[in-house]
């Protein structure tokens, strides 16, 4: 049996037509990551490992490890593990996780989200009941082709996949069903996760939130193609889900750029301003002197190469606002810029305004978060924006 310590889970603001949430111009899996993980933050010093789990599988190229690990403030030496897998991969991480390990179910692709869970001892627990597979080829590669070949029939995929690892693992007491559409759901009379949308890996994280709002117990069932993992959970009184599901905004058809071409990157400056950007640290020299971006050298007493970095709060209100409406390469436009005083250092940074829904204005409160700020040269630069507490802005 294993126990939870902490469950988080996060949607994007945006939605597409279909009313589904889906990212905005500025979001990646590296930024949900954070957006769920960093919801844990009162437990974040207890983690001693992170499984990141998706279903894309371009999103673990790259540098996903380091910015997860900086934007939520954990040592660089941490162990990350990266895979591949659905919802039934992460109930098999949350059974298999020993405790300290930080599970993060991350969703890119609409209805998109995440999902964060810390192993330890805490109010909620999970126990296996059982396993199915049920394995056919849906995807070759013939060896005079570089092309895939994708057998996807939609009946073939219900019948001899989810629904026949789902027959051998519900029973009329089953809760919760995670990694289907509430329509197929439907169709095993299985009572679907009304808290998200999520139907990939964060499947199973809003599944277990949703029966702890329930404050009960009853059995989980993570189904993709024809593997299947079922668990009982059990919940503990005073357990809560820590939550993040702004407000919707509709987004537009498209985030395409209006303006063509590319801003090039330079991989020395991002290695520099890396810990300082993705980590929100202030430069903070010998004399006292604070300064963000950090100087190399303190313009109050002069001296070189003597300042430390100190994370800041990430609460801060606008001090100056402007509006962008002249396209500029990689970015969609119109999009707000804002001088934010940041509360604890009196640092005012330059950043863009995120999820903005046209609420910013001076004097409005929010909170600075990790977002995608650019793609240059295929490479993705990450720092903080401010989302606006919208509550904040009403005269």
């Amino acid at each position: 049996m294993k126990s939870l310590v902490a469950v988080g889970v996060y949607q994007p603001a945006w939605q597409d037509g279909r009313k589904r949430r889906t990212l905005g111009p500025d979001e990646d899996v590296a930024t949900l990551a954070v957006s769920a993980g960093d919801l844990l933050h009162a437990h974040l010093d207890k983690v001693k490992r992170v499984i990141l789990i998706t279903r894309v599988p371009d999103a673990l190229l790259g540098t996903i490890s380091e910015v997860v690990l900086e934007g939520l403030g954990l040592k660089s030496n941490t162990p990350v593990e990266e895979r591949l897998g659905g919802a039934p991969s992460v109930l098999d991480a949350l059974l298999s996780g020993a405790d300290g390990t930080l599970v993060i179910a991350i969703d890119p692709v609409a209805p998109a989200g995440a999902g964060a869970v810390l192993v330890g001892k805490g109010s909620i627990s999970l126990e296996f009941l059982g396993a199915e597979r049920f394995t056919m080829p849906v995807r070759t590669r013939l060896s005079s082709e570089l092309s895939d070949r994708v057998y996807d029939d939609p009946r073939l995929l219900r019948e001899r996949g989810w629904r026949r690892a789902a027959g051998s693992l519900t029973t009329a007491s089953c809760t919760v069903i995670a990694g289907l559409t509430e329509k197929e759901s439907h169709e095993l009379s299985a009572t679907f996760n009304s808290a998200g949308s999520a139907v990939q890996a964060a499947a199973t994280i809003f599944g277990i939130a949703s029966m702890i709002d329930e404050h009960g117990a009853g059995s989980l069932v993570a189904l993709e193609g024809g593997l299947g993992i079922a668990a009982t959970v059990n919940v503990s009184p005073g357990a809560t889900v820590e939550r993040d599901l702004p407000a919707p905004l509709n987004a537009p058809a498209s985030w395409t750029p209006r303006a063509p071409g590319s801003i090039p990157v330079s991989v020395a400056a991002y290695e520099r301003a890396f810990e300082a950007k993705v980590g929100f640290k202030v430069g903070v020299c010998e004399c006292g002197q604070s300064s963000y971006p950090p100087r190399i050298r303190c313009t109050n007493c002069g001296l070189t190469g003597g300042t430390r970095l100190v994370p800041m709060t990430k609460d801060g209100v606008i001090y100056s606002l402007v509006r962008i409406h002249t396209p500029v390469p990689g970015r969609y436009v119109p999009y707000s810029l804002a001088l934010v005083e940041v509360e604890d250092r009196g640092i005012r940074a330059l950043v863009h305004v995120t999820d903005d829904g046209g609420t910013a204005a001076i004097g409005c409160k929010g909170r600075l978060v990790l977002r995608r700020i650019a793609v240059r040269d295929g490479i993705s630069d990450y720092g903080f924006a401010l989302r606006v507490n919208g509550e904040s802005c009403e005269k």
